[in-house]
This record gives C-alpha cells, structure tokens and sequence, in this order.
C-alpha cells in the first residue's frame, strides 16, 4: 500500500472512496488514517471536502438510514450502527423524526411469518424478541402485534 503524503492525493483517495459509496467523516478518517504520512493532512482533507459540501455526515445519515429501513432494522439498532460511524444522535433525530416504526415492525412480522398469525405464547415471545433484535422498541413491536391481530380477525 502506497503512502500517500501529498494534500491533492489524498484528497483524490477520499473521493474514490466517496465515488463507490456516501461515508461518514469518522469513516474516511479511518480508512484513510493507515493510508497517509500526516493525520494533520489528512484531517485538513477532510475538513475541506466538508466544506466544499463533498463530504457530508448528514447526507450519508440519511442514505445509511433509508437502506437499513429498508432491510427492516428498527430505529434503535439504526441509532446505535450511526454513533458507530461517527454520526451525531442529533442528526438521527432529526432524520426518524416523522417514522411510523410500528408500521415498518408489522412489515417485518409479516414477512418473518408469512403473513400467519401466532398462536402460541412461546412463538409470539419469540417474535418479539427478533423484533426487539432488529432494533424495534417495545412499544412497536406491540402495536404491530395488535395491528396483526386486527388484520386476521
């Protein structure tokens, strides 16, 4: 691995980096770090793509959060794995502010059960701990059980 010393090289690693996926500032700043001579360039880099609006903590917040949505992670787990990253709980607040999460932990149920109703107490327990896994808070997770029930009534 060549080490890059120069401010246009790095800055031009980064933006391979940014071209394949959105990062998060943590997340450059820690694959690039084994990559350069000087943090301080590197940091320098960073804060400069910052501000030519290139590298953006919010922007990878909210394509990060649609895509684990979107796999059915519930807003705990999706909190947790963008801290994780070097995103401002803020920022996730911000981002999850209008979610439903009961209705995206009922998407979840019914695909983990093929649309069928739990009978059994060991089965529904079971359930909700995958939910609870998954990042759904208790609270969803029961209103999704009692809108599963009032469907297959």
């Amino acid at each position: 691995m060549k080490i890059l010393d120069e401010p246009k090289a790095i800055r031009l690693k980064i933006m391979d980096f940014l071209s394949r996926r959105e990062h998060s500032s943590k997340e450059i700043f820690q694959k690039m770090s084994q990559r350069v001579e000087s943090k301080e360039l590197l940091e320098d880099s960073i804060n400069e793509l910052v501000e030519d609006g290139l590298l953006s903590d919010e922007r990878f917040a909210e394509s990060y959060f649609q895509s684990r949505k979107n796999r059915g992670f519930g807003p705990l787990r999706i909190k947790n794995e963008l801290i994780q990253r070097g995103v401002k709980e803020s920022i996730f607040n911000s981002i999850q502010a209008d979610t439903e999460w009961s209705f995206y932990a009922l998407e979840v149920l019914e695909k983990k059960t093929n649309g069928k109703k739990p009978e059994e107490m060991k089965e529904i327990l079971k359930l909700k701990k995958f939910l609870n896994y998954r990042g759904f808070e208790f609270e969803d997770i029961d209103k999704a059980f009692s809108m599963l029930n009032k469907e297959n009534l």
